[in-house]
């Protein structure tokens, strides 16, 4: 259900003609107020009792701070393209009518399925002017577990928001669409559409799991993922995917979460190479030895490998822990021997093993292991 509420000084409407077959006949031909709250209101598909329940507390949430003398609900179709049936819109904005009447508040309704002329006046208070999106909220609490999304900075840092690039990547690679839309609305599209919506959250906001945006993605076909359903934490139950109807519904914040948590969960933290947001990690022993290291860097950075230069002034020993705090997946050592030989000597977290690898050699490891190589054209970064 959508609300776009007016605080009207003025406000009429009269019925002219009738819009669609179910057009209501019982009605309330014309209308004339001041000082009211105007609620134009659309009522979609999905649309119950709860959604009645939140709308109701809208409007007397609004009603109260504006100090409006009376609430006028106006449907109104043209705020989306998953209407409801009209028998269900007359019967959800008769509902509301009722609840808000039940309450002492003086309510008038437009009738459904008419067309009207109506004449408006806003107050133009900071107020006077607000619009509502009613969904079906989930509950989420704060667990604990949720620690490891501030990690990496969910909701909105560089690493963050590269993980959610590389997740939707990742995804357009499993599910092999035939054409991507990005829309907030859930389209009628034809076998294998895939659909990026990006949506304003319900309820308490937390990392991943209810940002702002959520990033869901809508799928035309069912699919099976190599992820569970869904999963739990200490105080939440969460959806992953579901595949159901025709369509396959995957919620990425939540897919984000589970795979964090399983790289959490291992003897040494490590993540899917496709979602960790640097490859390689460059540790020069010495300052003197910064410019070879940038050279390395450079040389890596152009075959896509995503790497970073730890330049702080700092000893290796609190380089290496830097590294290993930070999950990086191949930590390359740039000292005087490996410039001389144009090698580097590489710990590779997931084996827990050191090499001396030249370029190429570390690239053709991570390529083997990074499906997607997202590309970074960004300069090489460097510790302050």
């Amino acid at each position: 259900m959508i609300q776009l509420f007016i605080h009207a000084s003025n406000f009429s409407y009269e019925v002219k003609e009738k819009a669609v077959e179910k057009a209501e006949e019982d009605y309330l031909p014309s209308l004339k107020k001041e000082n009211a709250l105007v609620v134009f209101t659309t009522v979609e598909k999905g649309d119950d009792e709860e959604i009645i329940r939140k709308a109701v507390e809208n409007i007397k949430d609004i009603f109260s701070k504006v100090k409006a003398s009376c609430v006028i609900i106006y449907p109104y179709a043209h705020l989306s393209n998953n209407l409801s049936s009209p028998d269900v819109a007359i019967s959800s904005l008769k509902e509301i009518e009722k609840e808000l009447k039940d309450s002492g508040i003086e309510t008038y309704r437009a009738p459904f399925g008419w067309y009207k002329a109506f004449s408006i006046s806003c107050y133009g208070h900071p107020l006077s002017e607000l619009s509502r999106r009613i969904t079906k909220s989930e509950e989420f609490s704060k667990s604990e577990e949720l620690e490891i999304c501030n990690k990496f900075g969910f909701p909105s840092s560089p690493k963050a928001t590269f993980m959610k690039i590389a997740t939707l990547e990742y995804l357009k690679k499993e599910l092999s669409p035939s054409s991507i839309i990005i829309s907030n609305d859930e389209l009628k599209e034809k076998e294998g559409t895939m659909i990026i919506r990006y949506l304003k959250p319900s309820g308490r906001i937390l990392p991943c799991i209810n940002e702002d945006p959520k990033i869901e993605v809508i799928y035309f076909g069912e699919k099976q993922l190599d992820f569970p359903k869904e999963f739990k934490d200490s105080k939440n139950s969460l959806k992953i995917w579901e595949s159901k109807d025709g369509k396959t519904t995957i919620w990425v914040g939540n897919l984000i979460y589970y795979i964090l948590l399983q790289a959490k969960s291992m003897s040494t933290p490590y993540l899917p190479l496709w979602i960790s947001p640097i490859h390689v990690r460059l540790l020069p022993v010495k300052k003197d030895f910064l410019e070879k290291t940038e050279e390395f860097a450079n040389q890596l950075l152009s075959k896509g490998v995503r790497v970073e230069i730890d330049n702080k002034d700092d000893g290796l020993g609190n380089k290496i822990r830097r590294s290993g705090m930070d999950w990086i997946p191949y930590v390359a050592i740039v000292g005087e021997r490996e410039i001389k030989t144009s090698t580097l000597t590489v710990r590779i977290r997931k084996k827990d093993e050191q090499k001396s690898l030249t370029v190429d050699e570390l690239y053709a490891l991570i390529k083997d292991e990074d499906p997607l190589m997202l590309r970074q054209n960004t300069p090489v970064k460097m510790f302050d």
